[in-house]
């Protein structure tokens, strides 16, 4: 494609033509370019206006182009060598983009229109449009060549072949300006001649910009009082702002006016042609920068500077600026900007597979988080994310409610705009989610009932509708949360992440923005600025900006989620991989740090996120803005260019170090005080400098925003100090309550919306919000204690009073009530109540925490029910007029206290509970607290003995020596008992409605995990008792797990596996039939661990542990979501897993038990108390659940690293236990130090099991010994005498006679032992049997026996898919083939042994066979 070229002169007239065509079609209405035709004078004159506008930018541009190649230089190859065509229309030849004819220096003389050339190229308009484009431009530079021709270039010509469209297309495809001279040298070192330079330059400028005319210029007289505009006071020099022109003419007398007013000829010439403003002064202070105000310029590159400015604003700069202009974009941010792109970029892409991404915004108040958050969520909804904003408010006592809000908010705006790729979000929503969890978080987000009312319907029927609240009111009279209290916040934060992973997608993610949101433009200041309206008054309060609603407000509870949505994945497998759609979201949250030390909640969760390796954090530090920045955006305020508003920056940088939003309010303020006016003379803003840097730097912020408000009427101010008592916003729900009367809220309303139109506040939708969260502290303060104190309880009282709220009600508290008592609270804080309505406070309290607490929202129920007691009188609130109320109030503070893990305030609740019930069914509640809470803190002996003495206060009663005897007696009295029953008949049976009866069940249900470290010989009389006490007065879900415990005794004690067998099925019926769905988790857990592996394969029980993992993570049993997640990696391991899948899928478990930091025992891989030597009582909790999480799982995660050859290379040890247990030994020794045998022998344990399978037999004999478990049918027994057993036929045979018979005789007991095991599963044991009787026969020389039984042992351990045992039996075949000299076969058995060890993983192994293969070789 060809480029063409035309004269700076032509092409002004070409452009000049299009703006007349514009012009006439304006003038006679004939319409826009779609054809809509003005029908009145108003659009007519707009049309007008933008036509001259639009002359203006394509002039601009034309000048910045020629600036550009001023500063650069003709650096072009020449024309031949490019072999470009050029069209000529000058009658010489011409410099374009692409090359010079000849070489001819410019000087500055030369700088004139004449001397330039515009260059034009069909591609400026993208590669579809080239063709036509290249016709279009022929076509109009070939009519402007006629036109010329004929001297008529004043755009009057009717154009007949050419339009309006071909002549705009022409002149958008404009790429460059050259000179006619190649050689700029001569313009470059014009360093003595800068000053004509400037003139030229602005005569060039005045004859582009003014359609081709040139200035009448008049040499200029100074006169001697001539003075710099900003050296001078703005009375002195500028007059009053509202001074007229006709004011000004008075003066034409005095010599120096009457000379400005002359010289001022340029200006306002251009002005006079529609010029902008900001062009007018550009020329001007080019042409001669001593007119009135001018300002010379430094450079070329200012010049360069300024006009790209205009070319960029030209919504500010083309326009007379007349207020302060606050809608300039983000500022100084761009750095930060791109930085959070990035990390959307990220997530995107699939960053967040593994690993979450959060954002932290950080800062001062007003350092623009808020705003920076606003803009890049406006540009990524743009692409297609979705945005959730949760707002912290320091006066809202709920904010997980508000966590909730915010979700709902996104749901309900899903249902109502209805478009396909909503529906396709709701859709996965509904596949994602499962009806429960649809129907458990409907409590939270209403929108959830419109938007699935199907599935509501089906899950909850009327009749279950009576039954849930019969329910309710059974779970009020009892006060009995505790069971339910351990899961529902993890199932909570399970459903809201499977919400967040159903909501987001890489096509459209999600964006949860955690803080203040300032909107769609910093402090909201989009309002003309009443000039007329400030007063001269300086006010002296100085105010400490304290506190906001950032993500520092955020209680626990709010933080426990956020930690969970950020740090735990439901989409990651057992192996550590993404078996599904992973979630696709972006945090971001905001907080002031110079808020936040050492002390703050928010501290530890900032740690805590910055060590998560499931976390990638990226902290933005956002201080003041560079000085650059601040002067462009006073540049952009004030519609100044950046050169004049130098000094000015200075000043307001020295006052706001740079914060954005003091910046703002310090210039609203200058303009309050008239120091920064608009002068209507000077079409500008102007200001007094020395007056602005006399104002003190210290204190001058914090009274900005008081004079501010103190400038609104007093009637508004108080109306703003109301709404301030209630946070950021303010609800017109609120107002009705607060004013039922239709006149008073009418009234406050209008004081309200009075303040809107100040921009203190805004209104959106049917909210009240302040600008900004300062501005609200800043009301705020404005009231004494005192003041506020009466406020906020006038407030609560006047709401209580028109919600008619009674404390006895039974019925769901609205989030209006919430907002009362909070009210309320607040005041008592100050120390405002009525004495006269604290038992009314104190039960409205109670009702708020219990409800709360209900909705699993333990921290803020905590907090309701600390400020309930506190409106009870210290010395009679035990009296009997307010006992019940008092006692209610103290079992919720211990049972919050116990969820929220404060055993210190406990305890202390509890001592008093118990200290005044005036019986035992009133202590009950505070003694299953104070037991759940030693048991939680690893202090089982006083658990044990505190449930003792209750249940012998419950009339149940239990030997103090157990015996074998006794054991064996209670059970089979139990099994006497129950063969009256059959399953049909427990199935139907009531269920238990005796209290006390009821509590010894409970009681004796919490023993389990105690016992089973301390004195599990107990477990059977307490399981027994539990089945006992249900068949006599009725079951409740607690009776399902007596059973499960009956029938584990039954088989670890007499080893009768079939009735064992049967009791825990029935168990788990019970329980279904029960409806305990919560408990089912733990269930299916203990079934498939303990029971199920005596009739039914490994394999099958291994794939129902991993469903019951996830299964509990849904109802948010924690506990044994874990447990179940660790004797799915124990089964899986002795079904064969491959070793390296099962280092990467125990990692990954072991990774995500440390996070879920579970709250209570996990008694079945750990029995260490000891932890409390290690730490500070301060965090022994924490990482006592650390090492009680992950201790049997360290065990198995070590034996796999020991048998695929990686221990050494990967320590388990500082991640699991975060630091504190570095290795295998320090965590034997604290065991064996702290006299925690057990502990000691679960090491020891899998130390011998090492030994044995690296085939070190006389280290795994005394290992074996020491290691040997408790003599019961278990399953560490199996495995233990599995080995043992092995191991003694090893030994038999290298040892003498005397020995021999020893190793013998523990060989002849395994086979004795596993034969009764293989009569329970053959599946699963048949082929450990036929190894070790092949290892007795081999051992007795019996070959033809052993041959039989080893390649039976091969054949089984096939069958049934036990690969790691198939490798064993073939090694130990070899071993004996080798002994009888069958060396060929021996080879045989010895290479697939080791195709096994491989298979499986067992790459330690493996060096023996080839050492066995070697030596075979060898001899051969």
């Amino acid at each position: 494609m060809e480029n063409h070229s035309l004269s700076l002169d032509n092409w002004v007239a070409l452009s000049a033509t299009l703006e007349a065509l514009q012009l006439h079609k304006a003038s006679s209405g004939a319409g826009d370019e779609n054809g809509n035709r003005w029908s009145s004078d108003p659009p007519a004159h707009g049309a007008k206006v933008e036509a001259k506008l639009a002359y203006a930018e394509r002039a601009c541009k034309v000048a910045l182009l020629l600036l550009r190649r001023l500063t650069t230089g003709n650096d072009r190859d020449t024309t031949e060598e490019n072999g470009h065509h050029e069209n000529n229309l000058n009658g010489h030849h011409e410099i374009n983009l692409n090359g010079v004819a000849r070489r001819r220096s410019l000087q500055v003389d030369d700088i004139s229109i004449g001397k330039f050339s515009v260059s034009f190229s069909p591609s400026n308009q993208g590669e579809d449009n080239m063709v036509d484009t290249q016709d279009t431009i022929e076509r109009v530079l070939g009519y402007l060549n006629t036109v010329r021709s004929n001297g008529d270039l004043n755009g009057s010509s009717n154009f007949s072949t050419v339009g309006e469209a071909d002549i705009k297309c022409a002149l958008d495809s404009v790429i460059d300006v050259a000179s006619t001279a190649d050689d700029l040298a001569a313009f470059h070192t014009a360093g003595n001649h800068s000053d004509v330079m400037f003139h030229k330059l602005g005569i060039l400028f005045y004859q582009l910009f003014a359609r081709g005319e040139s200035p009448e210029l008049h040499r200029r007289e100074v006169g001697p009082e001539e003075r710099d505009i900003e050296s001078v006071s703005t009375t002195e020099v500028m007059g009053d702002p509202a001074c007229s022109d006709s004011q000004e003419e008075e003066n034409e007398g005095q010599s120096p006016r009457k000379q400005i007013r002359h010289l001022r000829g340029v200006r306002e010439s251009l002005s006079g042609k529609g010029v902008p403003v900001s062009l007018c002064r550009l020329v001007s202070d080019l042409i001669d920068p001593k007119e009135e105000d001018g300002s010379p310029f430094d450079s070329l590159d200012e010049v360069v500077e300024e006009v790209k400015q205009i070319l960029d604003r030209p919504d500010i700069f083309f326009h007379d600026v007349n207020w302060l202009d606050f809608s300039s974009g983000l500022i100084g941010r761009s750095e930060e900007m791109q930085r959070l792109h990035e990390e959307a970029a990220s997530v995107q892409m699939g960053a967040g597979e593994f690993e979450n991404r959060l954002v932290l915004l950080k800062g001062s108040p007003g350092a623009g988080k808020s705003y920076l958050a606003s803009n890049i969520q406006g540009e990524l909804s743009e692409s297609g994310w979705l945005y959730v904003h949760t707002k912290f408010d320091r006066f809202v006592r709920n904010p997980l409610l508000t966590i909730a809000s915010s979700f709902d908010e996104l749901l309900a705006s899903l249902g109502e705009e209805g478009d396909e790729e909503n529906l396709d979000i709701l859709e996965n929503l509904e596949a994602v989610m499962s009806t429960s969890a649809i129907a458990t978080l409907s409590e939270w987000l209403p929108s959830l009932r419109d938007l699935f009312p199907h599935l509501l319907r089906r899950v909850i029927s009327d009749e279950d509708l009576v039954s849930l609240a019969d329910d309710s009111q059974r779970r009020r009279r009892n006060n009995d949360m505790t069971s339910s209290s351990e899961s529902a916040q993890s199932r909570l934060h399970y459903i809201f992440r499977k919400l967040v992973s159903a909501l987001s997608s890489p096509e459209r993610p999600l964006l949860i923005f955690l803080g203040t949101c300032a909107g769609a433009l910093l402090f909201s200041f989009t309002l003309l600025i009443n000039l007329t309206f400030w007063t001269n008054s300086f006010l002296t309060t100085t105010l400490s900006f304290n506190s906001s609603d950032d993500l520092q407000w955020a209680d626990n509870s709010c933080l426990d989620l956020i930690s969970s949505l950020l740090m735990d994945f439901n989409h990651i497998n057992q192996f550590g991989l993404a078996d599904d759609t992973p979630q696709c979201f972006l945090v971001m949250g905001s907080y002031r740090d110079n808020e936040v030390d050492s002390t703050h909640r928010l501290s530890s969760y900032l740690e805590t996120f910055e060590r998560s390796n499931t976390l990638q954090v990226t902290n933005i530090q956002l201080d003041g803005i560079a000085k650059s920045d601040a002067n462009l955006m006073l540049s952009e305020m004030l519609g100044l260019p950046l050169r004049l508003t130098k000094s000015l920056t200075d000043a307001v940088q020295a006052r706001t170090v740079g914060n954005p939003l003091y910046i703002h309010a310090f210039m609203q303020s200058l303009v309050k005080e008239k120091l920064l006016v608009n002068s209507v003379v000077k079409k500008r803003w102007i200001w007094d400098i020395e007056a602005i840097q006399s104002i003190s730097i210290q204190g001058s912020i914090a009274e900005v925003l008081t004079r501010k408000i103190s400038y609104i009427p007093h009637d508004t101010q108080e109306a703003l100090k109301v709404m301030s008592t209630f946070g950021s916003q303010m609800s017109e729900e609120y107002v009705s309550h607060l004013y039922p009367l239709q006149e008073k809220r009418q009234e406050f309303c209008d004081r309200l919306n009075s303040a809107v139109e100040e921009s203190v506040i805004e209104k959106i939708g049917s909210k009240y919000k302040f600008v900004h969260d300062m501005v609200q502290q800043a009301v705020y303060e404005l009231m004494s204690p005192k003041e506020r104190a009466e406020c906020h309880f006038q407030n609560g009282v006047k709401m209580i009073t028109a919600l008619s709220c009674c404390a006895d009600s039974h019925s769901d508290l609205g989030l209006i009530t919430f907002v009362a008592i909070d009210q309320i609270n607040i005041a008592k804080s100050f120390g405002v109540t009525d004495s006269s309505m604290c038992t009314q406070f104190a039960k409205l309290n109670l009702k708020a925490g219990e409800s709360s607490m209900e909705k699993f929202n333990f921290m803020s129920g905590f907090s309701y029910i600390e400020h309930g007691i506190s409106f009870l009188p210290k010395e009679s609130k035990w009296n009997s007029s307010s006992y019940d109320l008092c006692r209610s109030l103290h079992e919720a503070a211990c049972l919050a206290c116990y969820v929220n893990a404060l055993p210190t305030k406990a305890n202390e609740y509890i001592s008093e509970l118990l200290e005044n019930a005036q019986c035992l069914e009133h202590k009950l509640k505070a003694y299953y607290v104070m037991v759940k809470n030693l048991t939680s803190s690893g202090d089982f002996k006083q658990a044990l003995k505190k449930t003792f003495d209750v249940l012998i206060e419950l009339g149940e009663t239990f030997p103090t020596e157990i015996t074998p005897e006794i054991i064996q007696e209670e059970l089979s009295n139990t099994k006497s008992l129950l063969n009256n029953f059959t399953k049909e008949s427990i199935l139907s049976s009531p269920k238990l409605m005796d209290e006390k009866k009821l509590w010894a069940i409970k009681f004796m249900n919490n023993l389990s995990g105690p016992l089973s470290i301390t004195n599990y010989q107990m477990g059977p009389l307490i399981a027994c008792r539990m089945v006992q006490l249900s068949s006599q007065y009725g079951y409740c879900s607690e009776s399902a797990f007596g059973f499960l415990g009956y029938g584990q005794a039954q088989i670890s004690v007499f080893e009768d596996v079939d009735e064992g067998y049967r009791w825990g099925k029935i168990a788990l019926s019970l329980l279904e039939s029960l409806g305990g769905k919560g408990y089912l988790p733990k269930m299916r857990c203990l079934f498939n661990s303990y029971v199920s592996l005596w009739k039914e394969p490994f394999h099958a029980s291994s794939n129902v542990l991993l469903h019951t993992h996830s299964e509990a993570m849904l109802v948010g049993d924690v506990e044994y979501a874990s447990v179940s997640a660790f004797f799915y990696c124990r089964q899986a391991l002795v079904c064969g897993q491959n070793l390296l899948l099962a280092e990467k899928e125990c990692k990954a478990i072991a990774s995500k038990m440390v996070r879920l930091m579970c709250r209570w025992l996990l008694f079945l891989f750990v029995y260490l108390h000891s932890a409390r030597i290690l730490i500070p009582s301060s965090s022994l909790q924490v990482q006592l659940k650390q090492i009680q999480m992950c201790y049997g799982q360290v065990n198995t995660y070590i034996f796999i690293l020991k048998m695929n050859g990686n221990y050494g290379k990967v320590n388990p040890f500082p991640e699991i236990f975060d630091g504190k247990i570095a290795n295998e030994e320090e965590l034997l020794n604290l065991a064996l130090s702290s006299g925690k045998r057990i502990n000691a022998k679960g090491i020891l344990s899998n130390r011998f099991q090492v030994a044995f399978w690296l085939g070190q037999f006389e280290e795994a004999a005394e290992l074996a010994e020491k290691a040997k478990p408790p003599p019961k049918m278990s399953f560490m027994e199996v495995y233990h005498v599995f080995c043992e057993g092995l191991t003694a036929f090893q030994l038999a045979r290298r040892s003498s006679s005397s020995s021999a018979s020893k190793w013998m005789t523990i060989g002849e007991e395994a086979v004795t032992r596993f034969r009764l095991y293989e009569k329970c599963s053959t599946w699963n044991w048949e082929n450990n049997l036929f190894l070790l009787e092949a290892e007795y026969h081999h051992c007795k020389q019996e070959e033809d026996k052993a041959a039989a039984k080893y390649r039976a042992s091969i054949r089984s351990a096939q069958e049934h898919r036990f690969v790691h045992e198939e490798a064993l039996a073939l090694e130990f075949f070899g071993d004996f083939l080798r002994t009888i000299r069958s060396v060929d076969e021996s080879k045989e058995k010895y290479a697939n042994a080791r195709l096994c060890y491989e298979k499986w993983g067992a790459h330690a192994i493996i060096p023996r066979l080839e050492e066995k293969i070697g030596q075979i070789q060898g001899t051969e």
